[in-house]
Order: C-alpha cells, then sequence, then structure tokens
C-alpha cells in the first residue's frame, strides 16, 4: 500500500479519548508512558522469520518507504512471535495518533461483557498439562535444563465477536497502568491484551527493563492476600526462578549498554489476579543508533517466557506443550525512527476472531515445582481475559492432577 501518512499528537485530550476512536481493524497501545492509536495500515511487512536481523531490515524497509513519502515522524507497530522461525507483522498505520502521558485509572468505565460461548475447549487438557510438567521435572534431573516455561490455552466458541473497544475497556479498569493492546493479526482476527511486564523501553540512550517472574494467585481475603504476597517476597522456588530471568536479561543487557544499574532484589508487584516478583533495570546505551526493536530483538525470548537454558527450553516446549503459541509469549509495541519505542511481552492475553476466542497462561515451571500448582497458576492468570469477556470456564483440577 502506499497512502499518506497522517499524524496527529494531542496533547490536551485523555488517553482514553483515543479508546474512544478505536474501529475494527485498529491497532492501539497504551503504557504508562504513551497511548498510540493507529487506523488503517499504510505499509506492513510480514517477515520470513523473527530473527533480529530479519527484523531489522524490515524495520529500515518500512521507515524509508515512509521517509520517500514524506512522513515526518513515522511509527513502526507490530507484533514479533514467540518462535523466532515464525513470522512477524511490522506495520505503519495509514493514521496515527498519540495522546500525552497519563493513565487510565479515571478512564469511563463499560458495562460488563457478556460473550456467550457455545463450548470451550482446552487445547492442551488440564491433564496433558498437568503431565508436561511431570516430564520437565524429570528433564531437570537428567538434561542441564533448570527452568522451562509451559503454556496452555481455552478455545471458547463464540456466537458472535467480542467487542474490542468494549474489551479493552474492561482491561483497562483492572489493569491502568500496565501494557493495554489490540493489534490486527490479520484481515478479521486481532491479539488483545493486558500485559504487566515491560521488556524494553528506550528513550534516547535510556533504556529500561522490567522482568517478571515468581507468581502466586491473590485471594479475596485481604489477610490472605497480603500473606501471600509476604511469602512470595521470600520463597526459596520462586526467588530462584526470578534470578534467572534477571541473570540472563543481565547478561544479554550488558554488553550493550554503557552503564547498567542491577537492583539487590525484586519487589512483590500486584496485578488483578497475581502477585508477582518484579526487578526494573535501567541503563545507557553504548551504541546510540541501536533502536528499541533492536534491543527487543536482542533479549527475546527471556527465561520468563521461554526458560534456561534457552535452546534446551524451547526444544522442551516443543515437545511437551502440544499446541503453538503464535503471538503468545511474543511481543508486541511501536518503534520509532529515532529508535525510541516500548516493547511488552504478549501475556494476559487473547485472539480474536469473528466465530472464537482463544485465551492462553503459562507459569514457569522449575525444580520443587508441582503440577497442580502450575496448572493452578496457569488458570489463575487466564482469569483476567475470561473475567474481562464474561466467559466462566474452571478446570477440573482433582481429575487433572491425579
Amino acid at each position: 500500500m502506499n497512502q499518506p501518512f497522517p499524524s496527529r499528537f494531542s496533547m490536551d485530550q485523555a488517553p482514553w479519548g483515543l479508546l474512544e476512536g478505536l474501529k475494527p481493524g485498529d491497532a492501539f497501545f497504551s503504557s504508562p508512558a504513551t497511548t498510540l492509536l493507529g487506523r488503517g495500515i499504510a505499509h506492513e511487512c510480514h517477515t520470513p522469520d523473527a530473527r533480529p536481523h530479519t527484523l531489522d531490515d524490515a524495520a529500515r524497509e518500512l521507515f524509508d518507504t515512509a521517509r520517500a513519502q514524506g512522513h515526518p515522524d513515522p511509527v513502526i507497530m507490530g507484533l514479533i512471535p514467540f518462535n523466532h522461525a515464525d513470522s512477524a507483522r511490522l506495520f505503519m498505520p495509514r493514521e496515527l495518533l498519540r495522546a500525552a502521558p497519563g493513565t487510565f485509572e479515571q478512564c469511563p468505565g463499560s458495562a460488563p461483557l457478556e460473550t456467550r460461548a457455545l463450548a470451550i475447549t482446552p487445547e492442551p487438557a488440564a491433564e496433558h498439562y498437568c503431565r508436561a510438567v511431570d516430564s520437565a521435572l524429570t528433564l531437570f534431573e537428567t538434561t542441564r535444563l533448570n527452568k522451562v516455561v509451559l503454556a496452555r490455552s481455552l478455545r471458547a466458541h463464540t456466537q458472535a465477536s467480542v467487542d474490542v473497544q468494549a474489551l479493552l475497556k474492561r482491561l483497562l479498569s483492572i489493569n491502568p497502568r500496565g501494557y493495554n493492546f489490540t493489534l490486527p493479526t490479520s484481515d478479521t482476527e486481532s491479539l488483545v491484551g493486558a500485559s504487566p511486564e515491560l521488556l524494553i523501553r528506550r528513550e534516547g540512550n535510556r533504556v529500561i527493563a522490567n522482568p517478571l517472574a515468581g507468581s502466586i494467585p491473590r485471594h479475596s481475603d485481604p489477610q490472605e492476600d497480603q500473606r501471600r504476597a509476604e511469602g512470595l517476597g521470600i520463597s526459596d522456588k520462586d526467588l530462584r526462578e526470578h534470578a534467572l530471568v534477571v541473570d540472563a536479561i543481565v547478561t544479554a543487557l550488558r554488553p550493550l549498554c554503557r552503564t547498567l544499574e542491577v537492583p539487590e532484589g525484586p519487589e512483590v508487584m500486584a496485578t488483578d489476579r497475581m502477585w508477582h516478583l518484579s526487578t526494573t533495570l535501567e541503563g545507557e546505551l553504548a551504541d546510540p543508533t541501536m533502536t528499541s526493536l533492536s534491543v527487543a530483538a536482542a533479549l527475546h525470548p527471556t527465561p520468563a517466557v521461554c526458560g534456561a537454558p534457552w535452546q534446551d527450553a524451547h526444544q522442551a516446549i516443543e515437545s511437551l506443550e502440544g499446541f503453538e503459541r503464535g503471538y503468545f509469549t511474543g511481543l508486541v509495541g511501536w518503534c520509532n525512527d529515532t529508535g525510541d519505542g516500548e516493547w511488552a511481552i504478549a501475556i494476559r492475553c487473547a485472539e480474536l476472531a469473528p466465530d472464537h476466542v482463544r485465551v492462553f497462561a503459562g507459569a514457569g515451571v522449575v525444580p520443587g515445582s508441582s503440577p497442580q500448582g502450575e496448572l493452578e497458576e496457569t488458570a489463575a492468570k487466564m482469569r483476567t481475559m475470561l473475567d474481562a469477556m464474561g466467559l466462566d470456564y474452571e478446570d477440573d483440577a482433582t481429575n487433572a492432577a491425579a
């Protein structure tokens, strides 16, 4: 496509004002730093794979096209899959609208969604998932694998398509400071989510990463909820899992940075359904020409979504999970022609199609994990999207773990 690239920056517009303008097929991304609404697609690229050099070449081609057409401020939005061998989708919106930094804590709410499902099918079944966790625990004893993230999904066949704007309003009401998004994956399908996890943000030479690893479901009783948060902060299993992720990101980031600040230990942070161990890393890039997309590609996938060592973890995922992740646990975000941008990890998300939705969740399996515990963790993580859509589903956890 060769179309003009109008762009508007609305300093006086509240971030949720852009959400009100969302139409089917639009792209939307919000974070504590920015809110973007991309309308239509002026130019796009489906890459043959998602390796770093391929993504860099695709981004360069898109920016060159935009500059040749006289665009004063081109921005790429896109989706990068979990598997490097799969195709990424990068595109420049036909029209880009931006709001000043802000949060959605004052966003007008929407009525609860009531998505009617004809059937909900686990992919794979809960029993399969528990057996996969058992197999991973055996691999820890017989191979050099020391962490693997195992995921599962639910496919709900629906009577009608889900209203994306209404769904995002629900997600923003429970995740106002997170990374909320909808990006088209095809002419009729999209990926929608409310991720708590920032892989990388680049602002000039400054980069910020915020890995999460080590989690526990929240509880409706405030005292029990607080007990769980405090327990997570001293859990040996979860602290080991978190350290694996942070160490891997530090190892990948340090050669790229002139300076890198690494906290002594993690904090405990909350989302609507989970407590997470969280560490914020800040650094200064050694090479000022390295873009946010380049840095993101160099870090992805982290042990937070894959495992460690990552080659062994990736092999275990392919043999044990039983489904294709696609963009789940990949990246969603944006990058401008100066290199600034943000890339969040595509978790707490769902694929939306006209006749079905597909919800995903994963859990980090390490020595000391239990099949029942990991099954319950994935079920709790799925509740963010299931509740937002008004879908009711519970695993038969007793039978699954038997």
